[in-house]
């Protein structure tokens, strides 16, 4: 946090901009402070705020404006939310300094006009009206109360717990980052593949972001891949075991950004329930919604894996994810070779040895290498 002294004169009345600094520094220590202060950021704190006058005036503006949101029914709060996230806080900002400037120089009011006056401040103090209540809301909305990072190595999968009580399990070679925040949850899958048993928060909900797709859900168990080799590979798939997730993607079928204009035959945005799966098509869209049985569902975590007229070479490919293996394929018609079944993901060379039975081929072994090449 920026604890820089003013840059004029300490006791001088502050111009308009270094209110709004004062403003945002206000909001942000009220909100750490609330979240709980070290000894030395306490004492910082407490040296900003000798500093001037204006920044005790503004500190407790801004918990003014928290008492009034504590105090404010929720359906007042829903409303306030929506007429801010429409509305330039600026305008916010000189409509309130202008209403209470008039206020203070008003005549005594009646007593239904201070009945009413209070309510109509309070509420516009609390959501938008003042420069601090804006940056208050902002900073609380932005600031995480959790955040971390989790990987796997290849071959290693893990289960790691949220405190929300959510829990994800890894595959080989994952990357997420998961931020939790006041009022919602997100998970940014970076690469890999993971299964989510979110736990239910209508007020919090909990969304996946795997490049352009985003799954938001309440509480349910689902699976994400987003991975660049193997089985979807460039895509992103989402399986649902347990509940309903909304799926999103950014993409329209041509390829082309979207912008929220009328539907052209793509899909953009599916609700998958359990024993439901779509995946992303090349451009990026979302392709047909496809039905799975609940074994088919981040099936890595019982140590297998099914290829259904999957590519011998994309085959390959994904067991070369857990592991490496000592197959090559030197002719790409063999690698185009069509493959169906379960397999053992750590046996990649009892799969390799299956392969005659079922294609054209045949093992060559060349030192401690296992070719596949056509049958003679």
């Amino acid at each position: 946090m920026d604890r820089s002294p003013l840059p004029n004169d300490a006791r001088a009345e502050p111009r308009a901009d270094e209110r709004t600094d004062i403003d945002a520094r206000a909001a942000a220590w009220f909100v750490q402070r609330r979240d709980g202060l070290a000894r030395e950021d306490e004492a910082a704190f407490r040296a900003w705020l000798a500093a001037h006058p204006a920044h005790r005036a503004a500190y407790d503006q801004v918990s003014e404006v928290w008492r009034v949101l504590d105090a404010m029914p929720a359906d007042d709060i829903a409303r306030l939310r929506s007429e801010f996230a429409h509305t330039d806080p600026a305008v916010h900002a000189r409509s309130w300094r202008s209403s209470a400037s008039n206020a203070s120089s008003a005549s005594p009011a009646s007593p239904a006009r201070r009945a009413f006056f209070p309510r109509f401040a309070a509420a516009g103090a609390a959501f938008a009206m003042t420069g601090a209540g804006v940056v208050a809301w902002q900073y609380w909305r932005a600031n995480p109360t959790f955040t971390a990072v989790y990987e796997t190595r290849r071959g290693e999968v893990k289960t790691v717990s949220l405190p929300d009580g959510s829990t994800m399990d890894l595959d080989t070679e994952t990357h997420v980052e998961a931020r939790l925040f006041h009022d919602r949850r997100e998970v940014h899958l970076i690469r890999g593949q993971a299964m989510f048993a979110v736990a239910s928060n209508p007020d919090c909900p909990f969304k996946v972001m795997a490049r352009a797709v985003t799954v938001t859900v309440v509480g349910t168990r689902f699976a994400v891949r987003c991975t660049d080799t193997g089985l979807e590979h460039d895509n992103v798939r989402v399986d649902v075991e347990e509940g309903h997730v909304r799926v999103a993607s950014a993409w329209r079928e041509d390829g082309s950004r979207d912008d929220g204009s009328p539907a052209d035959g793509s899909s953009r945005v599916v609700d998958l329930t359990a024993g439901q799966s779509v995946a992303t098509l090349a451009s990026g869209a979302l392709g047909p919604v496809a039905a799975i049985t609940p074994a088919e569902v981040a099936e890595w975590r019982q140590g297998r894996v099914s290829f259904d007229n999957t590519t011998l070479q994309r085959a390959l490919q994904e067991f070369e994810r857990y592991a490496a293996t000592p197959i090559v394929i030197g002719d790409p018609a063999i690698g185009a070779m069509r493959v169906t079944g379960s397999f053992d993901i750590h046996e990649a060379t009892r799969f390799a040895r299956a392969l005659p039975r079922v294609l054209p081929v045949r093992l060559r072994q060349r030192g401690g290498v296992i070719e596949i090449v056509r049958a003679s």
